[in-house]
């Protein structure tokens, strides 16, 4: 990886790896309840709901409204500290999770694990554009994201191995121990890089809460921010959908066992993320060097959300298993081109003071629209037509996400409309 003739300082590499790990462990730490859902809520006689909460609600609340604070934080402050102090806590609840005995001690770990991990995405969004020149930011960003699917996997098979070796509880431990080592070698080796100091540099106003408002109003006020980050949240509807509502749709449609499900969906979503994130950062570096202009890099999005529509399509209707896990592939690489470039055109667009901020709405979108919305509208039009149709429902209320892509690109285009560079 090069910048503007040089190769990247040897810290900039490094600070990328254990950004890149501390965002593995991110990841997959937030996925090891869900694996061992049944041993733990048999242990601690737990209903199916409050296993939601704790894993779902509560979870889901802390870590994106917490996330705002600490965004600010992380703008005005040292960020290898905030993350590394982050990592520490979120690895504690992690470990912590391990001697839960009842709901609310439950549930206090994964808040705990929810406020921690909120420090991973801003933290790195506002440290990588000052390691990283423009015309390498996107690769950057692109081997960071990589790291998301790389917990996904990482993290499911290890806790589904662990725990099946040594118990759930061991799991959490052993994974909490995990990282802490990584928090221990971010605070030892990294220094706090230089930030971009602008005459206009926005300063803290008031209190905490004056400041947080203020720097939203300045966030939203971004020319085309607004329809971007709508657009980020409406691409992620169709894999929230696919992460949520296709084991299901899997065994009910295909019948598949639940013991195959994994195995069948894993590698579409695992191996077609990581090949368009991959693709994603270069391609949009190329296409910013090329066009001298910074909107350049969302013609890839621009491109890929439409064409991933027939896929979306494909996948739903596909009347064999390998054609549709074919289609779910092949929609997972072009909707994943174009997560990449929406952050990165975010955190450029952004002052260097707000980018952590700015880059926490963009999740905050992503969280709300594509994890919430999605999963939940795809479910109440199954418990709508399932009744009528049987489990056909579920292909039909599906179906209605094949037109997100299409809707995402038109905030896109509403977002180009507005640059100012």
């Amino acid at each position: 990886m090069t910048s503007g003739g040089r190769a990247v300082s040897p810290a900039a590499a490094w600070t990328l790896v254990l950004l890149f790990l501390a965002n593995v462990l991110n990841v997959g730490d937030r996925t090891l309840l869900g694996v061992v859902t049944e041993p733990v809520r048999h242990d601690l006689t737990l209903s199916d709901t409050q296993m939601s909460l704790a894993n779902g609600l509560l979870f889901v609340l802390f870590n994106l409204v917490g996330g705002l604070v600490i965004a600010r934080l992380i703008d005005r402050g040292n960020r290898t500290r905030i993350l590394a102090l982050g990592i520490a806590g979120w690895s504690i609840s992690t470990a912590a999770t391990g001697l839960a005995h009842d709901f609310a001690t439950l549930s206090l770990a994964r808040i705990g694990v929810g406020i921690g991990e909120a420090t991973a995405f801003p933290a790195a969004m506002s440290l990588i554009p000052d390691l990283f020149r423009q015309q390498v930011r996107g690769t950057a960003v692109a081997v960071f994201q990589v790291s998301t699917f790389v917990g996904i996997v990482g993290g499911t098979v290890l806790a589904g191995v662990l725990a099946a070796a040594l118990g759930w509880r061991s799991m959490f431990f052993i994974c909490g121990a995990t990282g802490m080592f990584v928090a221990a070698v971010l605070a030892l080796t990294v220094g706090e890089p230089e930030r971009e100091t602008p005459a206009d540099r926005n300063e803290a106003t008031g209190t905490w809460v004056a400041d947080l408002l203020a720097g939203l109003r300045r966030v939203c006020g971004m020319p085309g921010f607004v329809p971007l980050a709508v657009a980020f949240g409406v691409a992620g509807m169709v894999t929230a959908v696919l992460n949520a509502w296709g084991p299901a749709f899997l065994q009910r449609l295909h019948g598949v066992p639940l013991d195959r499900v994994g195995i069948v969906i894993g590698p579409a979503v695992g191996i077609g993320g990581m090949a368009g994130t991959m693709l994603s950062g270069p391609i949009a570096d190329r296409l910013v060097r090329g066009r001298a202009s910074v909107s350049a890099m969302l013609r890839l999005p621009l491109f890929a959300l439409p064409l991933s529509a027939p896929f979306v399509a494909g996948f739903v209707f596909a009347p064999s298993l390998t054609l549709a896990m074919l289609c779910a592939a092949v929609m997972n690489v072009l909707i994943s081109v174009a997560f990449v470039p929406c952050v990165n055109y975010a955190i450029t667009l952004a002052h260097p003071g707000d980018r952590g901020l700015t880059s926490t709405v963009m999740l905050v979108s992503y969280g709300l629209i594509g994890g919430a919305l999605g999963p939940f509208i795809v479910g109440g039009l199954s418990d709508i037509m399932t009744p009528r149709l049987g489990a056909e429902g579920l292909r039909f209320a599906i179906s209605a996400m094949i037109v997100t892509p299409l809707v995402a690109a038109a905030f896109l285009l509403a977002a180009i409309r507005c640059e100012r560079f």
